[in-house]
C-alpha cells in the first residue's frame, strides 16, 4: 500500500510543479493580453467601494462605473502632464548639468591618476568610446521610445475599458464564481463561504490599493517640502518621483532617495546639500516603514517579508516592472484564498506575517 502511495504522490508533485511552470510560462509570453487585464482587475477592485458609494445615491450602475473610472483617469493623467511639465523645466538645466559632470569627471581623472598613475588621455578615450556607444544605443532607441509611448497610450484605452466593464458585470461574475462553488460542491456553507471569500479578496485589494496609492500622497507632500526647505532645484518633480518608485517595496525608498543624492551630488556647490538629503530621506522612510506603511496598509496585506521579496523578483522576472507591482496584491488574494480553504491553511500561515 505504501509502494502505491508513494509514487502516486510523486505523480501529483510532479503535475503541480508541471502546471506552475506552464502557467508562468504562459503568462510571461502572453504578457501584452494578462498585464491589462490584471491591472484593470486591481483598479476594479480599488473602485467597487466608490462605485457602491455611488449607487447607494441612486446611480445607475454605469453611471456610477463611469464616473470612478473617469475620474480615476483624470487623477492619473493630471500625474503624467505635471510630470511631463517638471521633466521640461528640468531639461532647461541640462547645459548647467553638464558642465558639473564634467567638473566632476576632471576631479574622477586626477584621482585616478594620483593614486593608480592611469594617464588622464586614456581615460578620456576610454570615457569618449562609452559615451559613444550609448549615444548610439540612444539613437537606435528613438523609434522604439516612441512606440512604448504609443503601445502606453493604447493600453491606457483598453485598461480604461476593462475597468468599467469589470465594474458594470461586477455582479455577473460572482454569479459565475458561486455557480462554480455550486456545481462542484453543491453545499449551501460552501456557497455562502465562497461569496465571502470573493467580498475579502475585493475588499483586500480595494483597502491595499488605496492604501498604497494614500502613502504615495502622504510621501509626496512630505518629500516636496523637504527638498523645498533643502533647497533642491525640481523638488516638486523630485518628490513625486521618490514618491511613486516607493511603490515598489523595498527597493522603491532606496531607489528613490539614490537619484536624488545623486542629483544634488551633480548640481551642488559642497557635499552639505547631498548629506542633508540622504538625512531626510532615511528620516522619511523611517516614518514610512514604522508609521505610515504599517498603519495604512500593513493590516491590509500581512505578507512575510520573504514571500514578499520573492514575489517581487519573481513578478520582475515575468512581467517586469508590472508584475513588481501586482504580485504583492496577487499574494494578498492567495493568501485570503489559503485563510478560507482548510486544506491550504498551512500555506496562508507560511506566507503570513503572523
Amino acid at each position: 500500500m505504501q509502494t502505491m502511495t508513494k509514487p502516486s504522490s510523486l505523480r501529483n508533485l510532479n503535475q503541480i510543479l508541471l502546471l506552475l511552470v506552464l502557467v508562468f510560462v504562459i503568462m510571461h509570453y502572453a504578457q501584452q493580453f494578462f498585464i491589462p487585464v490584471a491591472i484593470s482587475g486591481m483598479f476594479a477592485m480599488m473602485l467597487v467601494p466608490v462605485c457602491r458609494f455611488l449607487e447607494r445615491r441612486k446611480f445607475p450602475r454605469w453611471a456610477a462605473a463611469a464616473s470612478s473610472v473617469l475620474a480615476t483617469l483624470l487623477i492619473i493623467l493630471t500625474l503624467a502632464y505635471v510630470l511631463i511639465n517638471q521633466v521640461i523645466v528640468l531639461s532647461k538645466d541640462a547645459d548647467i548639468i553638464g558642465e558639473r559632470l564634467n567638473l566632476l569627471l576632471e576631479v574622477v581623472y586626477n584621482f585616478v591618476l594620483d593614486h593608480f598613475q592611469y594617464p588622464i588621455d586614456k581615460q578620456r578615450e576610454y570615457f569618449q568610446k562609452q559615451i559613444a556607444g550609448l549615444s548610439d544605443s540612444a539613437a537606435r532607441y528613438v523609434g522604439a521610445i516612441f512606440m512604448s509611448v504609443l503601445s502606453g497610450l493604447v493600453n491606457l484605452l483598453i485598461i480604461t475599458t476593462y475597468t468599467f466593464l469589470f465594474l458594470l458585470y461586477r455582479a455577473r461574475i460572482m454569479r459565475f464564481v458561486l455557480m462554480l462553488v455550486k456545481q462542484y460542491d453543491g453545499g449551501r456553507r460552501d456557497v455562502k463561504e465562497a461569496k465571502d471569500v470573493v467580498e475579502e479578496i475585493t475588499g483586500v485589494a480595494s483597502s491595499y490599493l488605496s492604501g498604497v496609492f494614500s502613502v504615495v500622497a502622504i510621501l509626496s507632500v512630505l518629500y516636496t517640502i523637504g527638498l523645498t526647505i533643502i533647497g533642491v532645484d525640481n523638488a516638486l518633480f523630485f518628490a513625486l518621483l521618490a514618491a511613486l518608485i516607493n511603490v515598489i517595496p523595498y527597493i522603491g525608498s532606496v531607489g528613490g532617495a539614490i537619484i536624488v543624492v545623486i542629483y544634488t551630488l551633480i548640481t551642488g556647490d559642497s557635499l552639505a546639500t547631498p548629506i542633508i538629503v540622504a538625512l531626510f530621506f532615511t528620516v522619511i522612510q523611517q516614518l514610512d516603514s514604522y508609521f505610515l506603511t504599517p498603519k495604512i496598509t500593513g493590516s491590509m496585506v500581512q505578507l512575510s517579508p520573504l514571500f514578499t521579496i520573492m514575489a517581487l523578483l519573481l513578478g520582475g522576472m515575468v512581467w517586469g516592472l508590472a508584475g513588481m507591482l501586482l504580485f504583492i496584491p496577487f499574494l494578498g488574494v492567495l493568501k485570503v484564498i489559503f485563510d478560507h480553504v482548510e486544506e491550504l491553511k498551512p500555506y496562508g500561515y507560511l506566507i503570513g506575517a503572523k
